[in-house]
């Protein structure tokens, strides 16, 4: 992996982004390519694209979640996930996504609040 530091015009300061390892060999299986992931995604990136890379801003958000590399960058729901009906923490890459690290789904979720409670709903949609 080669880590680097770029500047954001969207959060108008350097931001640390690293480039994940091509495989290292061929075959049937689907295989991810090399991959550019921001390690400061938050949510401070509020535009659409990324300025940096011309990406959707929820793939950079993705990216991040999917490599594992900060965790703690995302506030979690517990929630069964839609795709793998598993309880788990769902990381929330949005205001509208999140991520379920058990399985990679991304769903997306309305959050709700019924009188003193606060409810969340989640509808499956599809990957990257």
């Amino acid at each position: 992996m080669q880590s680097h530091t770029a500047y954001c015009s969207a959060c108008d300061q350097d931001v640390r982004v690293v480039i994940t390892d091509a495989p290292t060999h061929d075959g049937q299986a689907p295989l991810a390519d090399a991959q550019v992931v921001c390690l400061d995604f938050a949510a401070r990136c509020t535009g659409s694209m990324c300025p940096m890379f011309g990406l959707p801003r929820i793939l950079m958000g993705v990216r991040l979640a999917q490599s594992g590399l900060r965790p703690d960058a995302f506030d979690t729901v517990s929630a069964p996930c839609p795709a793998c009906d598993t309880p788990v923490e769902l990381q929330m890459i949005d205001d509208q996504h999140v991520f379920c690290p058990s399985c990679g789904a991304r769903s997306k979720w309305v959050k709700m609040q019924v009188g003193d409670h606060d409810y969340v709903a989640l509808a499956t949609v599809g990957g990257e």
